[in-house]
């Protein structure tokens, strides 16, 4: 590591080490992580970031994908990965046994922190070793429920992010594995903000039936809207007794502005699946290598609003070559008073994933007049 590099690399640790980070510091650090990409030791970090959501979109499933590919031979990732696993769901016997032994093996945990799961697996081993084991065959599967995700809606709008004069009451739609016999649910829910309660907790019953893949929760805000603030939050939820899952969402201050804004311009360019470099953003092209393209950026430009607001962007790309649907997505965005440009990506987390072919993209920011065009990939 280069001498330049290390000092602002020991910089961000210590900052991130900070016990009383807010949203917005988060937000900053992924950002100047970002710079450093080209450090080994930054990966970490920023995979961190992203399974958690701290400062940048949460995208769990790649991040833990990303860290299983680079975590070998690696006792710190290794345990990082496992801890990970933890958190979506600390009744993971299987992840506790390897924890364990990567405990004892010297993993401290310092990627996550006070997120760690290191006192939990502690407790649970000493607990196995007082408690015998149960002589009940078990061995039935096919009742159990099978998490697969989880998105939140409210007032007409779904997804994960929000703002908080657009959503009175918020509802967790969770999707699981079809169900292959008729069985009640029992479900508890809690929204957290940071590592404090910010709901209580609230209880739902459910019977589902053969074929069923998703559920409802109960909902929780404020009938008169503003029952959310400006921050990221996380659904935890409890199945049975045992399954424990959790997702976070995020809320931005004021109204969705349904009109919109026309799109000036707009440019594309190529960067990481983990936010867009700095040294990237004025790279603009229409073709790309498949070889080593993670994420298209579009960049679009438009006249400063005059005002802070909040829009939503859609954006659809096709793939010519056979007229399948490649992202059909709704993007909200967040613009100050003065921002003249933003940009929205779309991708894989590794290179060597896109079709090779001729797109067309169309992107419109609320119910204003959509932008086209077309990009290749070879």
């Amino acid at each position: 590591m280069e001498i330049f590099d290390k000092y602002l690399f020991e910089e961000l640790v210590e900052e991130y080490e900070r016990s009383d980070l807010t949203d917005d510091n988060y937000e900053a650090l992924y950002i100047r992580f970002c710079h450093l990409n080209h450090l080994d030791e930054v990966e970490p970090y920023l995979l961190v970031m992203r399974y958690l959501g701290l400062g940048t979109h949460a995208d769990p499933d790649a991040a833990l994908t990303e860290l299983k590919d680079i975590m070998v031979g690696n006792i710190e990732l290794k345990g990082l990965y496992f801890d990970l696993k933890l958190c979506a769901n600390p009744q993971d016997t299987g992840a506790i046994a390897e924890l364990h032994r990567l405990i004892e093996a010297g993993y401290y945990g310092k990627y996550l922190k006070s997120r760690s799961n290191i006192s939990l697996v502690k407790k649970y081993s000493k607990e196995e070793k007082t408690t015998p084991f149960s002589t009940t065959d078990n061995t039935t599967v096919d009742d159990k429920i099978h998490y697969k995700s989880m998105i939140f809606e409210g007032c007409g709008y779904s997804g994960l992010y929000f703002t908080t004069g657009d959503i009175d009451y918020l509802h967790a739609k969770v999707f699981i594995e079809p169900i292959k016999t008729t069985q009640k649910v029992s479900v508890r829910s809690q929204i957290y903000a940071g590592d404090e309660p910010f709901s209580k907790v609230f209880a739902d019953e459910f019977t589902l039936k053969p074929g069923d893949t998703w559920f409802t929760t109960s909902g929780w805000g404020n009938k008169n809207f503003y029952g959310y603030s400006d921050r990221v939050y996380q659904w935890r939820l409890e199945i049975n007794g045992t399954e424990i899952h959790s997702q976070d969402f995020r809320f931005y201050e004021g109204k969705i502005d349904k009109n919109g804004l026309p799109i000036k311009d707009v440019k594309l360019f190529a960067s990481k699946a983990s936010g867009a470099l700095k040294a990237d953003r004025d790279r603009y092209t229409l073709s790309f290598n498949s070889s080593t393209l993670e994420y298209i950026y579009f960049k679009c430009f438009i006249n400063e609003p005059g005002e802070a607001k909040v829009v939503q962007i859609h954006i659809k790309v096709t793939c010519l070559e056979d007229d399948s649907v490649f992202c059909d997505k709704m993007f909200l965005q967040s613009l100050n008073h003065n921002t003249y440009a933003f940009w929205e990506g779309i991708g894989f987390s590794k290179i060597n994933k896109w079709k090779k072919g001729l797109y067309k993209f169309t992107i419109k920011i609320g119910s204003s007049k959509a932008q086209e065009g077309t990009f290749s990939i070879y």
